[in-house]
This record gives C-alpha cells, structure tokens and sequence, in this order.
C-alpha cells in the first residue's frame, strides 16, 4: 500500500506536468502561427510552382473569412506606389534622390530617426516606411493618373476619395489578403501592363533576404483600426501586415499575412516573425 501511494502522487504529478506542457507548447505555437479558427488573423499563400510539379498552382488559406476581409493596406500599399511612381516616370531610378514638401509634411518629434535621414532614395524610402516620402510621391503621381493605374491593377476597391496623398493610411482604399497575393502575382508576371523596367527595380527595392535556396521580396504595413469584432467601445487594435512573395526551386510563392494586437509594440515584434514561420511550416524558405 505504501509503494502505491508514491506511485498514484507520481502518475498524478506527471499527468500535471504533461497538462502544463502541452499549454505551454500551445501557447508558444499561437505566438508563432496564425491559427484556423482566429478571428485575429489570415495568412494567405499562393504558389506558382514549377513544370515538373504536380500541381501547377496552390492556395492554402487560413482563416477565409478573414483572409476575404477588406483592410487598409497601410505600408503595404509602398509596393503600389512605388510601382506607379516608377512606370510614370516620377521616380526613375532606385538611386534617385527623394525629398518631400516640409511644410506640408513637417518633421514631427515622435517620428522615428530612420524617418529624419539627411537623404534618401526609393531603396531607403521604402526600406524605412517614409511615410512623407510616399505621400509626397503620391501627389506628385497626380489624381487622375493614380486613380486610371489602380483602376487597370483592380487593387482592392480602388477607392482613393480619402485623400491623393493618404489614403492608404486606414483610409478609403481596402483590400484583403486574398486580393494582395492576386495583386502579386498579377505583378510578378507583369500582366499589370507596366514598363518592364518598373518592376526590376521594384523587385530590387522589395529584395529582403537572398540565400542559396530562396529570394524574399517583402514589405511590412501598420496602423491603428476600429476594432469591428467589439461591438460594444470603440476601442482601436494594431493591424499588421507582412506581404511579398519568394522565388526558389519549386516556383514563386506569393504571400500575404494579417493580423491585430492590442499594441505596436506587440505587432511589430510578432509580425515578420509569424509569417517567416508560416513560410517554414509550408518549406518554401
């Protein structure tokens, strides 16, 4: 009896343990992964694979109704711009050096230091999110001309009446994660009708890591939303939005990930990190 007693203490102390463990593991996997089931998050991925796979094509969804909710596309929306800004000639070169109007768009004191550079290009701009950069590019792209573009890219609702120079900053325009990896694609294969030019330089601005097995071209977007799932306050969450695609052996893998935290701090430490896993769990980097 008495060996008995230590044994049912162990078995029970062990059922714990485990019990602990798989939260632990499940806790850690909802940090690093968009989960089926949330209402916090899509993650959407398209592939173009080569001839010799057996598919030619391949979408994975998680979380479709998500995946098929229209957002801002905040940051995200610099690879559009940027692909304007280069096809009408406003931008002519990755190196060309940018400035923005000042008194339009002072220098304010929270902005982040890679936002108060002494120069920059289309490489830098892009690389750290310059929001007055873009919205100076935007203006000078024109009305008319960046309403007849997205118009001919069917990006999202195409709807610009917010402001030609904002937006894309949680304003009129949305798109979902579904449209983004279309719109990619659509890009990728140059069935937007650009120059061809636009999108080389484009592809070199996107570049983010380039190895041995694979390219990732990228770009992050963030901003303040309402949050529509609380239908009580009108408490506002952080959108996060990691978008881009990868070239390696199999084909071209477009991507699109989403998805909101209570603070920025928490999105951005979470956002690239997220996606990067998705791509791992999928073996495309």
């Amino acid at each position: 009896m008495n060996k008995i007693v230590p044994l049912v203490s162990w078995l029970i102390l062990a059922s714990f343990s485990h019990s602990i463990k798989a939260d632990s593991m499940q806790e850690n996997k909802t940090k690093t992964l968009c989960l089926e089931g949330s209402e916090r998050c899509t993650f959407v991925l398209l592939s173009d694979k080569s001839e010799k796979s057996e598919k030619n094509k391949d979408v994975n969804i998680i979380n479709e109704k998500r995946a098929n909710t229209a957002l801002s596309p905040f940051s995200t929306f610099k690879v559009t711009n940027s692909l304007i800004a280069l096809d009408t000639g406003v931008v002519q070169s990755a190196e060309q050096t940018l400035t923005f109007n000042k008194e339009n768009y002072p220098v304010q004191a929270w902005w982040p230091p890679v936002w108060k550079l002494p120069k920059y290009d289309l490489s830098s701009a892009f690389k750290y999110s310059m929001v007055a950069i873009y919205r100076q590019m935007a203006t000078d792209i024109g009305q008319d001309k960046m309403q007849n573009y997205l118009t001919r890219f069917d990006y999202g609702n195409r709807d610009i009446s917010s402001g030609l120079d904002a937006f894309w900053l949680n304003g009129s325009i949305k798109i979902s994660a579904v449209e983004q990896v279309k719109f990619l694609q659509k890009l990728y294969h140059n069935q937007l009708k650009v120059k061809e030019q636009s999108i080389k330089t484009l592809k070199d601005v996107m570049l983010v890591e380039s190895t041995k097995d694979y390219k990732l071209y990228a770009k992050t977007g963030a901003g303040w939303i309402k949050n529509d799932s609380d239908n009580v306050t009108t408490k506002k969450v952080m959108l996060g939005w990691y978008i881009g695609f990868v070239e390696n052996a199999q084909g071209i893998h477009y991507f699109a990930f989403n998805f909101t935290r209570d603070s920025y701090a928490e999105m951005k430490s979470n956002r690239v990190k997220m996606a990067m896993s998705h791509l791992k769990e999928a073996g495309i980097i």
